[in-house]
């Protein structure tokens, strides 16, 4: 009797023991578990976000603190939110975003002839209450995770650009950009871009990109003016008695106009070159041209549109390349007149009604502004409407403006 006694009380007091050490293992158990599935959603929650912030494809231009734009925060925010259940906090929401020249992969990759991205990384910290507060350590009743994750953004499909490029006199003009007059500097930007479309068409494409260009001063110059091989100044606006007509110009955009309005004027030599993948002999040429003569965007829009039309593939994009605004009042009444009455929607109406084979042809107008104020262009900036106008500070700056453009590939960093 007394040893069983004394059994049944060293049975209890194992049991007494012991419970302590298997309710630790229990939380512990539990508790590791919500974190482990907790870094799981946050990562898979991260993944979407850079995969979303790298589809919208925002500047990532904040006030200095590099945690992001507002508009990525607010993207980034709502797919973590989505993901996370039971979540006290999220904080530390960071996005980044790199072009190739800073990451060393890509540079890398272009020397082996690899394609350019843009790199997106989003990072971020969530909050969570344990459910067994201090089971190891006092006053420690919640965790956190964090993650990040990165996508990269490449060219997919085919596009046929047109690049609607100003080449008035104040192109000939030096600039803080670069180290060359700002026309020379735009020609080996495009040279640069033509390169990095020709990897793509070098791969097994059922399309090629293709690409155009218009140069423009306060008029348009085409290689064959006259119909009979005559290069000169064509006008591309329609006129009611001595004045401009902006309700027949809008409807005559897409009919291309001969007859030479100037020889030669203002200095300028330039001239349109129609849609080619032989980039080499397009770079070529351009390489000869220099500007000349006063500033209306709205005759390189109309024949870039014309340009773009002759285009095969289901992406349409014209970029507007200037350095300021049009040049005398008259010019500037002009292209206000015609973006207000719906030039560049009529644009792009006619492209986004087109179907290649089975597919939507899609477009977009946008302007990239150099070396001045772009709110002193009101007419570029409602044509392409305020999230499709970029300002670049510099010669790089442009480049990565028009790659980030062309691009619309979205893949996740394995």
């Amino acid at each position: 009797m007394g040893i069983a006694k004394r059994n049944k009380g060293h049975a209890a007091i194992l049991f007494v023991l012991i419970i302590p050490a298997l309710f630790g293992l229990f939380a512990l158990g539990s508790d590791g578990a919500r974190a482990l599935q907790a870094s799981a959603r946050l990562d898979d929650g991260l993944e979407a976000a850079s995969l979303a912030v790298a589809a919208f494809n925002d500047d990532n231009d904040d006030d200095g603190s590099g945690s992001g734009s507002e508009i990525n925060q607010t993207i980034a925010n709502a797919y973590i939110n989505q993901y996370m259940d039971s979540m006290n906090s999220v904080t530390n929401v960071k996005i980044e975003k790199k072009s190739c020249e800073d990451i060393p992969d890509c540079v890398s990759g272009l020397e082996d002839g690899d394609s350019r991205f843009f790199e997106y990384s989003v990072t971020a910290t969530t909050n969570h209450d344990f459910w067994f507060p201090n089971a190891f350590t006092e006053n420690v009743e919640t965790f956190n995770v964090s993650g990040t994750s990165s996508s990269r953004k490449y060219q997919n499909h085919a596009v046929d650009v047109v690049f609607v490029s100003d080449f008035s006199g104040s192109m000939g003009n030096s600039w803080d950009g670069g180290s060359k007059d700002k026309y020379e500097d735009l020609i080996d930007v495009i040279g640069l871009v033509t390169t990095e479309l020709a990897k793509f068409n070098a791969l097994e494409n059922i399309d090629d990109n293709s690409v155009s260009f218009v140069a423009f001063n306060h008029m348009v110059r085409l290689d064959d003016g006259d119909g009979s091989g005559t290069n000169c100044y064509v006008q591309q606006l329609k006129y009611s008695g001595s004045s401009v007509s902006t309700t027949q110009t809008i409807n005559a955009i897409f009919t291309e106009k001969s007859g030479c309005a100037y020889n030669s004027h203002a200095g300028g030599s330039f001239y349109d070159l129609v849609p080619t993948t032989n980039f080499t002999n397009f770079n070529n040429a351009i390489s000869n041209f220099y500007p000349g003569g006063w500033t209306a965007s709205y005759q390189g829009i109309i024949r870039g549109a014309q340009l773009l039309n002759k285009g095969a593939n289901p992406r349409r994009l014209m970029i507007v390349l200037s350095d300021g605004q049009e040049y005398s009042s008259s010019n500037n009444t002009i292209s206000n007149n015609l973006v207000n009455a719906g030039m560049c929607n009529t644009i792009r109406a006619h492209f986004d009604s087109l179907v290649i084979g089975e597919e939507q042809v899609s477009s977009k107008i946008a302007v990239i502004g150099f070396d001045y104020d772009l709110e002193n262009n009101v007419a570029l900036k409602n044509c392409a409407g305020s999230d499709n106008v970029y300002k670049a500070e510099d010669k790089n700056e442009i480049l990565n403006r028009i790659l980030e453009l062309i691009s619309e590939e979205i893949g996740h960093l394995k």
